[in-house]
């Protein structure tokens, strides 16, 4: 079973000092964006500024694998709170992801390590309660690059690509014929935006056109603004949009 722990951007919803009438809607209150694998080992993906609140309010356990789509704060900024947890619970925690993605967070973090509970993995694939696991880098426009993360087992496949833009036909590939596709969408309609070169997630619109590519049986959006107002916004059937603490069997 995922659960939703947070669906929002980087600023979260309400943002600071915003009186928009989305941030002003309880339907739409959203804290930064991660997932959580209910399962024999209990996998957190990604670790948000706002994971202290969601543990609380997720009456969740603790996590053994921290698996992570890439370094920027709104992704990795709770894992002080999370090496804290695990260090006083005596509780291991191992961190995977690729190389490159890790050489980044220590840099971030110099005082995680063994002695902390914490230990890193570098892979770009690994086998967890018989799902196989697998990274794949994806185009962040202007913030460079993430990865998308898709689990395999034997009767479904599945991906969170939270941080995405302008998928090249290759980045596409991994992602085709799922079951679910967790996919990032900020903001509702930018065809209009004037700094196009400085984007870095899709908008819904570029999201149903991906979905009209690689074709999963559900999609469901995250990493959504306060552009997006859930409660009056419409979308196709079979896309839904997520929501913080909702639950999802697949």
């Amino acid at each position: 079973m995922i659960q939703f722990l947070g669906t929002s951007d980087a600023q979260g919803v309400p943002r600071m000092l915003c009186d928009c009438a989305v941030c002003r809607s309880p339907q739409n209150k959203r804290s930064r964006p991660s997932i959580f694998l209910h399962s024999r080992t209990n996998i957190l993906v990604d670790v948000s500024p706002d994971f202290r609140q969601q543990f609380i309010d997720c009456n969740l356990s603790i996590p053994k694998i921290l698996l992570l789509t890439h370094a920027h704060n709104d992704h990795i900024a709770g894992l002080g709170d999370l090496a804290d947890l695990c260090f006083w619970q005596k509780s291991k925690l191992t961190i995977i992801s690729p190389q490159n993605v890790l050489d980044e967070v220590k840099q971030k973090y110099p005082y995680l390590n063994s002695s902390r509970n914490v230990y890193f993995l570098p892979k770009d694939h690994v086998v967890l309660d018989d799902m196989f696991i697998s990274f794949h880098l994806v185009n962040h426009g202007n913030n460079g690059t993430s990865y998308g993360i898709k689990f395999t087992s034997k009767d479904r496949q599945w991906s969170y690509v939270s941080d995405v833009i302008c998928m090249t036909s290759d980045q596409l590939k991994p992602f085709y014929h799922l079951d679910l596709l967790i996919l990032g969408a900020s903001y509702w309609d930018v065809s209009d935006y004037p700094h196009q070169h400085k984007r870095s997630i899709y908008d819904v619109r570029e999201a149903l056109q991906v979905k009209e590519m690689v074709m999963p049986q559900k999609m469901i959006l995250t990493h959504m603004s306060h552009d997006i107002d859930i409660s009056k916004r419409v979308l196709p059937e079979g896309v839904f949009f997520g929501r913080d603490g909702w639950k999802v069997m697949i």
